[in-house]
Formats: structure tokens, sequence, C-alpha cells
């Protein structure tokens, strides 16, 4: 035991002692520099926007920043894309990781799928709708033409083209219908629009056998959904005017002061005594 307690205090348990402990931080200093080289710790790449670019593109571009990629799906097709570009990516843009980092794409598909078109002839307006919309299909404008059947679908068309039940056409396009105008020379009052949707105005429309023609936002509205007419043309009138199929352009605003609180007003002026209000509290004219 007395020989151990002199060897503890001795100079050469001392110098191994020393020796040991410099080591050991020698070999976690190493460690973590092995570690950081592997790793690539503390480095980070931005992820670049790959959206819309194709394959080779996004390639290149990944290349350059010391970045791979893997194709995980494909989409379903949006005709507004290219074939085979990219149309979602994760990590997303402006995202921080490692070199070597694989991103992984979505693309709109190289083979577009097609649908065909329902038959709506002799259908109702509204069931034709109903029937082209669940399908995948984009309603256009009505054409009108005069016929025993009102409001019945006499013929499709596809870009002023005619078409017929089980034409194939790519999800998304847009049909325009022919529809029967029934006997005589029916004319329709210009109903009020402002304060509605772009969506609710449109329908409104439809409902009035009447199209909708140009939708203009102004510069300042965030959010197409929400903006609210506040302008149309040809202006709201009581007395029947249009004729079955007529467009009108409306203009829309998220600037609500932009919009002249007039409905009740307008009404009133012109037939004071039939003011009505539908079940959404909307004035009807």
């Amino acid at each position: 035991m007395e020989k151990l307690f002199y060897f503890l205090k001795s100079k050469t348990f001392l110098a191994n002692a020393v020796l040991a402990v410099l080591f050991f931080v020698a070999a976690i200093g190493l460690t973590q520099l092995l570690l950081r080289a592997c790793t690539h710790h503390g480095e980070a790449i931005e992820v670049p926007s790959l959206n819309g670019l194709s394959l080779s593109e996004a390639e290149a571009l990944l290349q350059d920043t010391d970045l791979d990629f893997r194709v995980i799906d494909s989409a379903e097709f949006n005709p507004e894309i290219p074939l085979g570009a990219v149309i979602e990516q994760y990590p997303a843009q402006g995202a921080l990781v490692k070199s070597g980092r694989q991103i992984l794409l979505t693309i709109n598909p190289f083979t577009v799928h097609k649908i065909e078109l329902p038959n709506i002839i002799d259908k109702t307006l509204r069931r034709a709708i109903y029937d082209l919309e669940s399908k995948g299909f984009v309603v256009g404008v009505n054409i009108y033409k005069p016929d025993l059947a009102r409001d019945a679908i006499l013929g499709m068309q596809v870009n002023r083209v005619d078409a017929k039940p089980g034409d194939k056409f790519v999800r998304g396009t847009v049909v325009d219908l022919i529809v029967g105008t029934g006997i005589g020379d029916e004319r329709i009052a210009v109903p009020y629009l402002r304060w509605l949707t772009a969506q609710k105005a449109t329908a409104k429309l439809r409902a009035l056998s009447l199209n909708t023609g140009l939708v203009l936002y102004d510069d300042e509205v965030t959010d197409t959904l929400t903006a609210l007419v506040y302008k149309q043309t040809p202006g709201p009138t009581l007395e029947p005017m249009l004729p079955l199929g007529t467009t009108i352009d409306i203009w829309l605003t998220n600037d609500s002061t932009k919009i002249p609180n007039d409905s009740l007003a307008f009404k009133q002026i012109l037939n004071p005594d039939s003011t009505q209000v539908n079940a959404e509290g909307e004035i009807e004219f």
C-alpha cells in the first residue's frame, strides 16, 4: 500500500497521467473533426425552386448546388404545366439542407389521361352543368339558339368545334353549351351583382340564362375567392332588355369601400313597392 502511494506521487505516474489526458482530448477532437467532415456539420444549402422545371433542368440546377433528387409520384394532370415538369417538391424552396440531400419531386404525368364527355343532350342546363363538372370538365359560355325546349341542351362545343358525347378530352377542358331558348324573343333584366363573389355572380347569371364576360380584379386584390363585385357592365335594370346568352362584365375588389351601397336605394327608386329579400338576405331584382 505504501509503495502504491509513493508511485502515485512519482513523476513517472504524473507524466503518464498527463499523456493519457492529452491523448483523450486529442482523440475527442479528432473524432469531432471526422464527424464534421462526414456529416457536413454546420454546412447548409438553400433548396432552390424547382416548380415548373423539366427533370433535366431540375437535375442540372440541383447538381450545381450539390443536391440530388428522386421522383416519388406523378400528380393528377395539370394542363397549365408542361408534361413531366415538377409540380411539387420536398423540402420546399428556401429550406436549409445538408450537401447531398435528396429532394423528393412530384411531376406532371408524361401520359395524359383523357375522360369522356357525358351524354347531356336534351338534359336541363342545371343537370348538364352538374354532370360536366362532376366529370372534371369546366363549363364555359352558354350559346342560345331558338328551340321548343327552353334551357335544354342542344349540343356542346370545345374550342368552338362541335363535340359529342363520348369524345375524350383532358380533365379541365372548357365545354361551351348550346342551349334552347324556347319560343319567342325572350328578354332578361340585368341582375344586380354588386357585393357578390365571382362564383356567386356567375351562378346568378347562369340561373338567368346569361353569361359571365370579363372578370377583372383590382391590382390590390389579394384573395380572388373573397373579392366582391363593385362594378358591372351593363348595369342593373328592372325592365327586360337583354337576349338570352348576353355576357355581363364584372369588376371585383377586396376594398368594400369601393362598392356603392345602393342595392336598396336602386330598388326603391325604380319600383318602391316591390323590394324583395331572398333567403341569403340579398336584394333581388
